[in-house]
């Protein structure tokens, strides 16, 4: 059955899981057969399935960290970073996620199946953010959250229950560019005239502004082995695992900027005009996607309980931060001339980031079916439960940056209702299914102590306390699924 609900995160599975069983068991359930659930963690246990399937689900996510004290900023934007300054109140603002996730499975034969997930998160299709190393930020949670997110994966189970499958995740790759001409006119004064405005004026003129959208793609593999398929005595273990790809999001970013700086009527002297070019290129690189190993095992007991363990290793190590950075910079005219390489990057970061080992273990009980309205069949009650370990993959930084993480622990708890289609026809067995889980994450506490620059300095605590980290994260929904 397709059971389908997620977060719409880099990608659901790095912070809760993906489907509301599985996340109702705290995110694991490599090794389980639960139809699109599996098309992100292991799409080869797609393979099998009877009936298709379609779902429905909702899910709503919040964040809540520790109040970060004041920084010191150029807030009144006069060129320096001084007690003249307001503190700048840097959160952490941190939105909400909500959204709708659908999906599809279709088995093609008795060995062959296919499905497809969409999430649409509610507020925004996506978006583009960088942030500031300089300023305190939770580099793992801003923005990582706010995008669409489609995956396709299909599997085959040729012989002794075994199943190979794959699939890939689909983002999007974005190219931006822009080409504009700014005149400056500086004119005397006249009588009268009291401020800057009175003898300066601005026409921006924006010849060619371009925003392109293209298809990236992060491949998985995977394979399911049912033991007891194969070898009766081990009835009821599952075995799966799954490789995922590395993708991302590569902004590039182009600027072509003439600025005319002109004088008119000065007295005697002829007008003037200085014209200079800028050639701007910035590289942006958001919403990474890391390649990920996914390892999992699952035991049945006598078709009632079961018990999920997973492991999971992120190699956040490759990762590129969403820091806009300068790659490419030519200032030419009136005299002036810096050529590309000479001009400095504003945004400095040195940033040692590790692959993690993230541990899940989950429990799911089946209660005893029962009776209620004979067009809803035989009822099934299960409970769910799970915990799970998620190390900061941030091992250090340079005094220029103010990332904050934190290790993060999580519990669950799930609980569904399945019966008999009601709308059934004579003589099949198809099932219908409501499911709802509760995830409560606590980022473990700590500090960002950055040392004392001696003067104002931007993205230092005004009251020369070390930034605290920590916070706890909550994320609910509910999810119907039918057999059709």
């Amino acid at each position: 059955m397709l059971w389908l609900v997620a977060t719409a995160a880099a990608s659901p599975m790095e912070f809760y899981g993906f489907g509301a069983r599985k996340m109702g068991r705290g995110g694991g359930g490599v090794a389980l057969s639960e139809g699109a659930e599996s098309i992100l963690q292991n799409p080869a246990a797609l393979a099998g399935q009877r009936y298709p399937q379609a779902s429905l689900g909702y899910v709503d996510v919040g964040t809540e960290f520790t109040p970060i004290p004041d920084v010191y900023w150029d807030t009144n934007r006069d060129g320096l970073v001084d007690d003249e300054d307001p503190p700048l109140d840097v959160g952490p603002h941190i939105d909400p996620v909500r959204g709708f996730m659908l999906g599809v499975t279709r088995p093609i034969g008795p060995m062959f199946s296919f499905g497809l997930g969409l999430f649409l998160p509610t507020d925004r299709l996506i978006r583009l953010q960088t942030f500031e190393p300089q300023l305190p930020t939770y580099f793992l949670y801003q923005n990582r959250a706010q995008r669409y997110e489609l995956a396709i994966g299909a599997g085959v189970r040729p012989i002794w229950g075994l199943s190979i499958g794959g699939g890939f995740q689909m983002i999007p790759r974005a190219s931006y560019s822009i080409d504009a001409t700014m005149d400056l006119t500086v004119s005397g004064a006249q009588s009268g005239d009291t401020e800057a405005g009175d003898v300066v004026g601005v026409a921006l003129d924006v010849h060619d502004m371009s925003l392109d959208l293209q298809p990236g793609f992060a491949p998985i593999v995977a394979l399911h082995w049912d033991a007891g398929q194969a070898i009766p005595a081990l009835d009821g273990l599952q075995i799966g695992g799954s490789w995922r790809g590395e993708a991302g999001l590569p902004v590039d970013v182009d600027i072509n900027l003439q600025v005319n700086a002109r004088s008119a009527d000065m007295g005697d002297l002829d007008p003037v005009v200085l014209p200079l070019y800028l050639g701007i290129s910035l590289g942006v690189f958001d919403h990474y996607t890391p390649e990920q190993l996914n390892l999992g095992a699952a035991y049945t007991i006598a078709h009632t309980a079961t018990i999920t363990a997973d492991v999971k290793r992120t190699a956040w190590d490759q990762m590129t931060p969403s820091i806009a950075r300068v790659t490419h910079l030519t200032v030419n005219g009136a005299g002036i001339e810096i050529p590309d390489g000479e001009a400095g990057d504003g945004n400095p970061f040195d940033v040692v980031l590790r692959p993690t080992w993230s541990p899940r273990l989950g429990v799911e009980v089946a209660m005893p079916r029962f009776k209620l309205w004979p067009r809803f069949g035989e009822w099934e009650i299960d409970v769910r439960g799970g915990v799970g370990f998620e190390p900061t993959p941030l091992v250090s930084q340079s005094t220029d940056t103010a990332l904050l993480d934190g290790d993060r622990t999580l519990f669950a708890l799930g609980l569904g209702f399945e019966h008999d289609d009601p709308f059934r026809t004579e003589g099949n067995e198809r099932r219908m299914r409501l499911d709802g889980f509760f995830q409560y994450h606590i980022v473990q506490s700590g500090s960002l102590d950055r040392g004392d620059p001696g003067t104002p300095t931007a993205g230092y605590s005004v009251d020369g306390s070390p930034i605290p980290i920590g916070g706890h994260l909550l994320a609910a929904g509910v999810q119907w699924g039918l057999e059709y």
